[in-house]
This record gives C-alpha cells, structure tokens and sequence, in this order.
C-alpha cells in the first residue's frame, strides 16, 4: 500500500496551519501596533480638550469643596499640575466613590484621581500609574526616637480599637497594647508617653498638627493610592505616568505634600 500521498497531504495541512498561525499572529501584532497609535483621549488632548479627572470630593485634604464651591484638595492641585505639564486643561467631574472605576471604564473621564487605592482586581480592566502617596499602616514614634518592628515587642504600642493597626498587634502576638477610641487617640498616646509608639494609617500620622511625631518606613503594610486610567490609552497612560514620576522626583511633590499634612510621610 502506497502511503507516500497520505503523507504528502498530512504535510501540506501541517504547513498550511502553521503558516495560518504565524499570519494571525502577525495580524494581532500589527492591530496592537495600530492600536498603540490609535488613542482616541490622547488626540483629543491634542486639540485643546481637556483632561476629565473624576474624583469623590469627600475625602480631605485630598478632596473636598470649599465654601465658595470649589473643589480643592492635594489631588485637585495634582491633577491641575499634570494637566499643566500635558499642555492641557483640566476638567473635574463629581462621582461617588463607588462609580470612580466604572468612569474611566466607560470612557466618561480621562483618569481618576481621588486617593484611589491601589486594587489588584482591576488590573485587567483599567490601567494604574505609578503610587503617589503612601497611605498604609505606619508606626510613629515621638521625635528622635528610632525604633524598627523587631522592638514592638518590647515597647507599649498604641493602636485603634478594631482597626488595622489593632489586627496587626494580634497577629504578631504583641502583649503590650493600648486600645484607643481612634487613630488619633493612639496618637495622642505617644503625645503624652501613654505609649511609645502608635501604629496608624499614614494619613492620620500625615494629618496630626503636633511638632513632636515621627513617621517611621517602611510601613508595615502598603497601602498607595495610585492614578486611574483607561486600559488601552497607551499614549495617555505613558504620558501621566511619566509627569507623574517628574512631580514625585523634582521637587513638586513634597511642595504639595506640605501644604496639606504637618508631617507628610515618606514618598512610596
């Protein structure tokens, strides 16, 4: 029996898929490629149309409205900083923070920019920039005092009653441990050496008026809060990402930083 032309054809159909194959990826390839230069938000940039920021303004200092009306905050002057280093104006609209997501998902803003936490779960549906602020649970210590994890053991450690810095205490079996009403009454602890350290979520340590505290790094448990763009506005994306990076290394950010928080914590 001749199987010569059976092999013949099993080795043209062999060929032809693999040639298929190679052609759709060569196609994927080049619609990423077109993709890539195709974005829609950045050419409307482009031709003077502004950059739509939604943000949840109740959340001070981050964002809030004044009494005029306005909106200000650390991340209304950010935004209005990378719009400024875009070349660009910038537009805010108003959105709970349960829809802040769905927003820029929806094409309705440009990018979210309102003390969004950094959320694995969205990875595959919105693009994040790079952190800009560290809001994670910290330990904070009078001034010049140096202490690292390894000595919360030792030391009398103030926390709030139930919240993250209360967990964290429990979970690493530590025996000497001030229950507070709030953050800021674990605060007040170290204030009046009720307790030598407190371990507090970085914005309530950032917030505290008194001249005496010191925010310790790293912090215990991360916690940033990044910028919210569309997944496949790459030329966006590149280009806040890029500002932002300037504005957290030149200078810009710490000028920010101390016009809202006594003690802004260490940049992430």
């Amino acid at each position: 029996m001749n199987t010569q032309p059976r092999r013949t054809s099993r080795r043209f159909w062999l060929t032809f898929a693999a040639r298929m194959a190679l052609a759709l990826v060569g196609v994927a390839l080049a619609w990423l490629l077109f993709a890539r230069g195709q974005d829609p938000s950045w050419q409307r940039l482009q031709r003077g149309e502004p950059l739509r920021v939604a943000m949840d303004p109740s959340f001070p200092p981050f964002e809030s409205v004044n009494s005029q009306g306005e909106l200000v905050g650390f991340d209304v002057d950010l935004a209005r900083e990378l719009g400024h280093r875009l070349g660009v104006p910038v537009t805010f609209l108003v959105v709970g923070f349960d829809g802040l997501a769905d927003a820029v998902m929806a094409g309705k803003a440009d990018a979210v920019i309102s003390a969004f936490p950094q959320d694995p779960r969205l990875s595959e549906d919105v693009h994040d920039s790079p952190p800009y602020f560290e809001a994670g649970l910290v330990m904070v210590t009078r001034a010049g005092r140096s202490l690292t994890a390894e000595h919360l053991s030792e030391v009398q450690v103030a926390v709030e009653w139930g919240g993250l810095g209360d967990a964290w205490a429990h979970s690493h079996g530590l025996s000497r441990v001030l229950r507070a009403e709030t953050a800021q009454q674990a605060l007040d602890a170290v204030h009046t050496g009720r307790a030598d350290v407190a371990l507090v979520d970085a914005v309530t340590a950032a917030l505290d008026p008194q001249p005496d505290l010191h925010i310790l790094t790293p912090p215990l448990v991360s916690d940033p809060y990044v910028i919210l763009l569309p997944k496949r506005t790459f030329k966006l994306n590149q280009a806040v990402d890029d500002a932002l990076r300037a504005i957290m290394t030149d200078g810009t950010w710490d000028t920010l930083a101390r016009r809202y928080f006594p003690h802004p914590p260490p940049k992430p």
